[in-house]
């Protein structure tokens, strides 16, 4: 392997070992070696193809999971079928992307404060259409990138017309816990594409922060919105605004 490849799913490795909490010494453990030689593995060194994988299996994980930092073969749009299933059900794409977001499904069901069966069986339906990798006391696998998108105008797109976007349009931004930034530029169609792939990559960004505040251990978590959006002005209706001509 190129060592900039066996970096990169190190690197995926030892952030998977932090969120689950398993420490060297109880990898070193499991494998029967001693904690010096795993603390040299887990950094690259005398670390084998073969070997990184017996880590990645004493660790409860499969190596195609660590796929941060080279490329992701995995899909990076639902389907049509797999939109039409979220968007029917809210408490099916809330926990879709929970999981995404790397929450644990324990965290759904306390949150939502839902019995444990209807939860295994949205975890199910997620299998069943191809979103995850499901097998009760296994660990859940995605089947999709973490920035998965959805289609303009189709059914996710349009459920949350419908339902979330009401959300955040009755926000107090004035509120204490409301950040946000606003701001206007001049900038062509090519610009605000680009503008729409700073924001995928914003997103993973977040997804990463939510990870480290849950390692943290902290004391209390809340679901939080965000909402990026970028669109075009109708110069009348600005230039038509109260006062704005004083």
């Amino acid at each position: 392997m190129q060592s900039g490849s066996v970096d990169a799913l190190l690197t995926e490795l030892r952030n998977e070992l932090r969120r689950k909490r398993i420490t060297a010494k109880e990898l070193a453990a499991r494998m029967g070696v001693a904690e010096p030689t795993m603390r040299r593995w887990l950094h690259g060194k005398g670390l084998m193809l073969e070997r990184l994988d017996q880590l990645c299996r004493a660790a409860g994980l499969d190596m195609r999971d660590l796929v941060g930092g080279v490329p992701d073969a995995r899909p990076g749009q639902f389907t049509y079928s797999q939109e039409r299933a979220l968007a029917a059900d809210r408490a099916l794409s809330f926990l879709f992307f929970s999981l995404l977001n790397g929450a644990e499904p324990e965290s759904f069901q306390r949150d939502f404060k839902l019995p444990r069966a209807r939860v295994d069986a949205y975890l199910q339906t997620l299998h069943r259409i191809g979103l995850i990798e499901y097998e009760a006391g296994k660990r859940i696998r995605l089947l999709t990138t973490r920035n998965v998108s959805w289609r303009p105008a189709g059914p996710l797109s349009k459920a949350f017309e419908t339902t979330v976007r009401h959300y955040f349009l009755s926000v107090d931004f004035s509120a204490p816990d409301a950040a946000y930034v606003s701001d206007m530029v001049r900038v062509s169609s090519l610009g605000r594409a680009r503008i729409h792939a700073l924001f995928r990559a914003m997103r993973l960004e977040v997804f990463k922060i939510a990870q480290e505040d849950l390692e943290a251990n902290l004391n209390q978590y809340d679901w939080t919105g965000i909402l990026m959006l970028a669109h075009p002005f109708d110069m009348d209706t600005v230039t038509g605004a109260p006062d704005l001509g004083r």
